[in-house]
């Protein structure tokens, strides 16, 4: 056997060659991995600590169970109204907002005898600067009575019906109907000389109706 089949016996083979450098460079390049770590772990400036910030404790105040939740207070000034005619006290005054005609009548000391609030609305609402008016009778007139009087075969144009009125003469159905509606928005007639203000009632029919009625 000659030198160069020895060699040629115990030399590496190729393929295991190649193997032991690749186990080598995997090798190599952890180590260097690493190393680059442990030097980026040294040389990084320490962290620098955050002040958290501090949020105040705000308790809330105890509630006893058994008390009852506040009511919602009324938002606004109120208002403010004069009050004048058939009430004891007239003047200006000031009353919570959501207020009532009827309650300006109690702060203005009530009616007076001589009132008539079947006049007025009193469960309408206050408007701040209103005027309410109350009206009444002047001292020493009488209220129209409920009735005519029986022994007076006058007709009442403050009582009197429809069918009632047309019994007087030039007084139909259409003219009956607009003296009820004169006294439903302007109040009980004072005077029949007001029923000149009634639309279709002249001076010649005033005349004839001013003998065969009263207020």
């Amino acid at each position: 056997m000659g030198r160069h089949d020895f060699f040629s016996k115990y030399a590496p083979r190729p393929g295991r060659l190649r193997f032991a450098i690749s186990r080598v460079a995997v090798l190599v390049l952890v180590i260097v991995v690493l190393a680059w770590i442990a030097i980026s772990i040294l040389l990084a400036p320490p962290p620098v600590a955050q002040e958290l910030e501090t949020v105040p404790l705000v308790s809330e105040p105890t509630r006893d169970p058994l008390q009852t939740p506040a009511s919602p207070t009324t938002t606004g000034p109120g208002v403010t109204v004069h009050v004048v005619g058939a009430v004891k006290k007239p003047g200006v005054y000031q009353l919570p907002a959501g207020s009532r005609i009827t309650d300006a009548v109690d702060v203005a000391g009530g009616l007076s005898k001589h009132a008539q609030p079947q006049l007025v609305n009193l469960a309408a609402k206050l408007v701040d600067g209103q005027q309410v008016i109350l009206p009444g009778t002047a001292p020493g007139e009488q209220l129209p009575s409920a009735q005519p009087a029986p022994s007076s075969s006058k007709i009442s144009i403050n009582n009197a019906d429809s069918q009632t009125l047309q019994e007087l003469p030039g007084i139909g159905p259409a003219l009956a109907e607009r003296i009820i509606d004169f006294r439903s928005k302007n109040g009980p007639f004072t005077s029949v000389e007001e029923l000149d203000a009634v639309s279709g009632i002249g001076p010649a029919l005033l005349s004839q109706l001013s003998e065969l009625v009263v207020p």
